[in-house]
């Protein structure tokens, strides 16, 4: 795994994302840096606003999920 993905992936496991429910979020460094309905659109603004960041994009699930 990448440095950069373990770091943004860290992030979104410690992150209480319950405002974004429903929402894509834009993950970097610094947190959630973007959010919205639009991934692309997200994705952009996260971009636009860390230029040269690694940035994770994920949608917050409206309902707890389980994983097998």
């Amino acid at each position: 795994m990448h440095v950069f993905m373990k770091s943004n992936y860290e992030i979104y496991l410690k992150s209480d994302l319950s405002k974004y429910i429903g929402k894509w979020v834009a993950i970097s460094d610094n947190g959630v840096v973007a959010f919205g309905d639009n991934a692309k659109v997200v994705y952009l603004e996260a971009q636009a606003r860390y230029p040269g960041k690694k940035i994770m994009l994920v949608k917050v699930p409206e309902k707890e999920a389980m994983i097998f």
